[in-house]
C-alpha cells in the first residue's frame, strides 16, 4: 500500500482507475509462425484445435499486426508495455516502460506469485522488469524463463517443458496473470527445418487447446479468464529474402500476425477484419484488468470490452 500511495503521488498511477472487467488474464505468444501457415491457410491444417475448439468460443482478428520491430524481444515487450521500442534481442536490455503486470500488482497489492512470465526463451526474463526509474525492480511479476526457469543464460527449453512449468505454477499459486512464450515455430524456422516448423505449429496448437481445457476444468479460472493467443512477429513470405527462415523487416509476412481472444462476456465465433496491433492489445488488457497504462501509444479494441 505504501508503494501504491508513492506511485500515486508521483503521478504514475491514476487516482481512480476503471473497474476491472475480468478477474484473470492468460496471454500465450506463439513465437514466429507466419499467418500463411496459421489462419491464412484455408483448411487450417496446422491449427486444427484452435480452429475447431477455441475459435467458436472466441474472437478472431484477421488483420492483427506487429507495427513495430519484428523480432522477439521487441514484439513481446510491445505486448506487455503497450509501447513499440527497439530492444537488444539478446535479453540484456530491459523494456523502457513498466508492464500491465506491474501496474496490476501495484493496484491490487498482490504478491509476485499472483502474476507470472513463463517462457521457453531464457532471454524473455527481461519482461519482468524495466529501466523506468519509478518502476525498476519494483512490483515485478514472478519469472520462470528458460531451462529450469532460471532466466537469462540458462538457455532455451522445449515448449512442453514450459507448459509443464505453467501446470506446476497454476497448481501451486493459481495466479491471476500468466504471460507465456512458446518458441517452437521460430526455432525451427531459424534452423531451416520446414517440416519441423510445420510440426511445431501443430504442437503449439495442441498445447494451447490443452491449456484451455486445464483452465476450464479449474473452478478458479472457469468463466473468469480472458485468454489471448497471439505472436510476437511473423516471418518473410516465400520470395522475400530467405523466406520462412527469418524475420525482422517491414514485409507483410513479418507484420501480419494472429490474435484469437476468448473473453468472458464476449460472444464467440466472431471474425473481425479491422486492423489492430500489439500495443492496442496491451492497452485493452490493461482496461480489462482495471489498470491504467499511461505510456501506451495505443487504442482500445472495442470488440473485446464487455459491457460492465
Amino acid at each position: 500500500m505504501r508503494l501504491v500511495l508513492l506511485l500515486l503521488a508521483l503521478g504514475t498511477l491514476q487516482a481512480v482507475d476503471p473497474a476491472p472487467l475480468v478477474e484473470r488474464v492468460v496471454v500465450v505468444v506463439v513465437d514466429g509462425p507466419r499467418w500463411s501457415e496459421t489462419w491464412g491457410e484455408p483448411t487450417r491444417t496446422y491449427i486444427p484445435r484452435r480452429a475447431q475448439e477455441l475459435a467458436p468460443r472466441g474472437v478472431l482478428f484477421t488483420n492483427f499486426r506487429n507495427a513495430g520491430w519484428t523480432y522477439t524481444n521487441a514484439g513481446h515487450a510491445a505486448l506487455t508495455t503497450g509501447v513499440h521500442q527497439p530492444l537488444d534481442n539478446s535479453g540484456r536490455e530491459l523494456p523502457g516502460h513498466e508492464s500491465w503486470l506491474q501496474r496490476w500488482r501495484a493496484l491490487t497489492g498482490q504478491p509476485a506469485e499472483a502474476a507470472w512470465v513463463v517462457t521457453s526463451k531464457d532471454k524473455l526474463a527481461v519482461l519482468t522488469d524495466t529501466t523506468d526509474v519509478t518502476w525498476a525492480g519494483k512490483l515485478r511479476p514472478a519469472g520462470d524463463c528458460g531451462i529450469d526457469g532460471k532466466g537469462l543464460g540458462s538457455g532455451y527449453r522445449s515448449d512442453q517443458a514450459t507448459m509443464d512449468a505453467v501446470g506446476r505454477i497454476v497448481t501451486a499459486h493459481a495466479p491471476s496473470l500468466l504471460f507465456i512464450n512458446l518458441l517452437g515455430p521460430d526455432a525451427n524456422g531459424h534452423a531451416r527445418k520446414w517440416e519441423g516448423y510445420l510440426a511445431a505449429i501443430r504442437e503449439t496448437d495442441a498445447l494451447l487447446a490443452e491449456l484451455w481445457t486445464r483452465l476450464e476444468a479449474n473452478a478458479v479460472y472457469r468463466g473468469k479468464t480472458a485468454l489471448f493467443i497471439t505472436n510476437d512477429h511473423g516471418r518473410h513470405l516465400d520470395g522475400v529474402r530467405d523466406g520462412f527462415v527469418s524475420h525482422d523487416d517491414e514485409c507483410p509476412g513479418c507484420r501480419h500476425i494472429e490474435l484469437l481472444a476468448i473473453v468472458p462476456g464476449i460472444p464467440g465465433g466472431q471474425v473481425i477484419a479491422e486492423e489492430y496491433n500489439q500495443t492496442d492489445l496491451a492497452a485493452t488488457i490493461s482496461r480489462l484488468l482495471g489498470v491504467g497504462l499511461p505510456a501506451a501509444t495505443a487504442r482500445l479494441i472495442p470488440p473485446l470490452i464487455p459491457t460492465p
